[in-house]
């Protein structure tokens, strides 16, 4: 998914073309008309690429919707322009995960600056911890789990949710979960996740539109008392451990 973001697609280009297998990959390119020569990129790339798309849309869920519409394959993976795949045996890595039958696939994730420098893993630079066994509650305390460094099997994969603008990811992810996949952690971090997208330069609408969330899939009163244990593991991580 890219809108006028060519530096950016640039980076995820370039984590595409090092892998070293790239024999089942089918990849999309959704782009919602960018005015910036991100179309000259798209075009320079079209080896990497299986198919692509470019037209407006209704934002960036609507965008991951074309994607999931036009994919053909058994699995799903959706990075948005100026995220990368981990390194360079990233795809290998998936695709011996995929042999074990599993439907929900994931990894850590490494946190990057707009310039590509490496922040460190989502895992130990903030307080969410990669839950090991993951289930239908695992997002009631938070997303613990970036979904950048997700991969699904297409079958359990719903539609995006567009009545929310910031955090559609988030419902996505605990739908797909409350279906009991069989899940498979992978050893090494999937994805590099750049910072500073759309929830984040909006924070106070995204944590609204999280708190929407997990109250329709936890309840409203449970998901108050979970957010103020977070808020309060928050303050105590800046404190302490995030030193």
């Amino acid at each position: 998914m890219v809108f006028n973001n060519r530096v950016g697609l640039e980076r995820t280009f370039r984590s595409i073309a090092a892998q070293a297998d790239r024999s089942a990959l089918e990849y999309i390119v959704v782009d919602g008309k960018s005015t910036d020569g991100t179309l000259d990129l798209i075009r320079s790339n079209e080896a990497l690429i299986h198919q692509w798309i470019s037209e407006p849309d209704r934002g960036l869920y609507h965008a991951m919707n074309k994607g999931l519409s036009m994919a053909s394959g058994e699995y799903v993976w959706f990075m948005n322009s100026g995220d990368a795949l981990y390194n360079e045996h990233t795809l290998e890595q998936v695709f011996q995960a995929t042999t074990t039958g599993a439907d929900f696939i994931y990894g850590d994730t490494m946190f990057i600056s707009p310039e590509g420098n490496d922040i460190g893993l989502m895992s130990q630079v903030t307080p969410k911890k990669l839950p090991l066994k993951p289930g239908p509650k695992t997002f009631a305390d938070g997303m613990n789990i970036c979904h950048q460094s997700v991969v699904v099997k297409r079958s359990m994969a719903p539609v995006y949710n567009e009545q929310y603008r910031m955090v559609a990811d988030i419902d996505w992810i605990i739908r797909i979960l409350k279906q009991k996949p069989k899940t498979v952690m992978c050893a090494q971090p999937l994805a590099r996740f750049e910072l500073g997208g759309i929830s984040q330069q909006r924070i106070r609408s995204s944590w609204k539109e999280r708190f929407q969330v997990l109250s329709f899939h936890y309840g409203l009163f449970p998901t108050l008392l979970r957010h103020f244990r977070l808020l309060f593991r928050s303050v105590w991580f800046r404190l302490f451990a995030g030193k």
